[in-house]
């Protein structure tokens, strides 16, 4: 059993940027943007605890789960239920896109589920609210390796306390991050290798 529980958002923070995640899930420094307002506002009905049903599916928002042998907590915007099969619904204010920290994101809440229901989850979906539709992610035996094993790189720098490299070779990515002002991307770039005490490693 794991004493130190990942929060699962880490999850998605730390594959877009393992920098961003260190500062918002270790040092706990979080700045908002339009971006991330946009999103919360988009998520007010999903995060409300409740249940509804439409047409042939039983809806369950705002489902807070823990995996024990991952030690993993984790909340699903929503679980959802048809012919007896249980799948987790991530919600997202952008456009549809095939982005893998959203897809890792979703496959730790299916991993959560797993535990809980007791049999596999073999899928969920990504709604974007940009594009109002739903992509369905298939929880392969590759995306469940490559999440698991992000978790444990995750504890890893949470039990460390080191501040990675942000690890994002295309700038673009950093203006629209909420704490671009607080990495400095591009400044820190510019002046490795340059700050007095760098040159006696």
């Amino acid at each position: 059993m794991n004493e130190l529980f990942i929060e699962g958002h880490a999850i998605n923070a730390y594959v877009y940027c393992p920098r961003r995640c260190y500062y918002e899930y270790v040092e706990r420094v979080f700045y908002h943007n339009v971006y991330t307002i946009h999103g919360k506002l988009l998520h007010e009905h999903v995060d409300e605890v409740g249940q509804e049903k439409r047409g042939e599916r039983q809806l369950y928002r705002s489902l807070f789960l823990q995996s024990q042998k991952l030690g993993l907590s984790i909340r699903c915007d929503v679980v959802e239920e048809k012919n007896g099969c249980l799948y987790p619904v991530e919600y997202k204010r952008g456009q549809l896109a095939n982005w893998e920290n959203n897809q890792m994101q979703l496959c730790a809440q299916a991993l959560a589920l797993e535990e809980l229901i007791g049999k596999e989850v073999p899928f969920g979906y990504l709604f974007f609210y940009g594009s109002f539709r739903r992509q369905k992610v298939e929880f392969t035996t590759e995306l469940r390796e490559k999440t698991i094993e992000i978790i444990a790189v995750i504890r890893k720098m949470y039990q460390e306390k080191n501040s990675p490299p942000s690890g994002i070779d295309d700038w673009s990515r950093c203006r629209h991050c909420s704490m671009v002002d607080y990495c400095l991307p591009q400044d820190r770039a510019n002046l490795k290798g340059k700050v007095l005490w760098e040159l006696f490693i």
